[in-house]
């Protein structure tokens, strides 16, 4: 199958060109003929390097001619191409996907990343619409998504591409106990919350709370960890190339979102084998099977936290306990299986015969 995936850029630190990249990237090791249309990235030389072609395409702009040049381009690259599905990951991509595909033999499919987003309704434009989690194909129903259209593919960051680009990566040392969020540094994510939580144990424990990620609200974050009197065990690492590496030293990992649709990290940290608290919010109970692979709080309430933290970090048998079980069944989180579903729901989409990848055409 010819398969086109549109996204604003390909950088580092963002959870929905992570799921991007990881599919792109396997569809073309599985065969397909595949392209990535987006403005450059650090993803770019893997993109390339395991056979998806990258085309820059800036599909973002308040300048209607720029808008209407990608649009042309757009329809032209379809067309030559002869793609056979349009695969959005954004917004502005919906926008021109369902544009060029009105047009072309194409059809468009469209990921709803970011669910909480306003903007996003307009991901209803695909022809097909996933959904990363159950509760949030239940939330997209609810804002007036077809139920006909919608379909739930649960994301799966595993043992893809990244993984693989990211194995030489040094590791990175941190102290033990530790304590480990890695999101981006904004109201919606609740490291406020993971703050005072921290505050609320670290007389207790001689824990290290370890905060990877970058964004508006840092210095405000900087300031909240100062004032707790305990800020010289609250390490600010900003952006890294591989966060999985501090996971992989961490003992015990903690997602304070306000809203989540799924949160590709909660799967990473149960591959690491962390323990997790995380609040139960979106698709969060999902990715920890319901609180089996994970303990889950409501959000915004530190002494919650605190609550759980402490019966993690005084209870080494426990501890150990909720990382084993942090890694029972994270088998389907691999990118396999995610494949598998994309290429089931493009099936659907196509006659009987459409499926042929580009090397059995050629």
């Amino acid at each position: 199958m010819r398969i086109l995936h549109l996204a604003n850029h390909c950088r580092l630190g963002h959870g929905n060109v992570h799921a991007a990249v990881d599919l792109a990237c396997i569809q073309a090791d599985r065969g397909d003929s595949v392209a990535y249309a987006s403005e450059d990235g650090e993803f770019r030389e893997l993109l390339l390097s395991t056979g998806v072609a990258h085309i820059p395409l800036k599909q973002r702009s308040k300048q209607p001619l720029e808008l209407a040049n990608a649009l042309a381009k757009l329809v032209a690259l379809i067309r030559d191409s002869r793609i056979d599905i349009v695969h959005a990951h954004m917004m502005a991509g919906a926008v021109l996907g369902y544009l060029a595909t009105r047009v072309t033999r194409a059809s468009l499919v469209t990921t709803v990343h970011n669910s909480f987003d306003g903007h996003s309704t307009i991901m209803r434009l695909g022809d097909r619409i996933a959904a990363v989690s159950e509760a949030e194909r239940i939330t997209l129903m609810a804002r007036g998504f077809s139920a006909q259209k919608l379909v739930t593919i649960v994301n799966a960051p595993l043992g893809g591409a990244r993984s693989r680009w990211f194995a030489g990566e040094p590791d990175i040392a941190i102290a033990r106990p530790s304590i480990t969020t890695v999101c981006g540094l904004h109201a919606r994510k609740g490291v406020d919350t993971i703050i005072a939580a921290f505050r609320l144990v670290a007389g207790d424990y001689p824990a290290t709370l370890n905060i990877v990620g970058d964004g508006p609200d840092r210095a405000l974050l900087e300031q909240a960890a100062r004032e707790t009197g305990f800020g010289d065990r609250i390490l600010f690492h900003g952006s890294l190339r591989d966060p999985q590496k501090v996971l992989q030293s961490s003992d015990i990992f903690v997602l304070a979102s306000h809203a989540e649709p799924l949160g590709l990290v909660n799967l990473e940290a149960r591959h690491a084998g962390c323990a997790i608290i995380a609040t139960a919010v979106g698709g969060v109970p999902e990715a920890l099977d319901g609180g089996k692979a994970g303990i889950l709080v409501p959000p915004g309430d530190p002494e919650a936290f605190a609550r759980e933290l402490r019966g993690l970090l005084g209870d080494p048998e426990n501890l150990a306990r909720m990382k084993a079980r942090a890694r029972e069944g994270v088998e389907r989180f691999f990118v396999d299986r995610l494949y598998a579903d994309y290429r089931d729901l493009y099936a659907s989409l196509k006659p009987e015969g459409a499926s042929m990848t580009a090397r059995q055409a050629t």
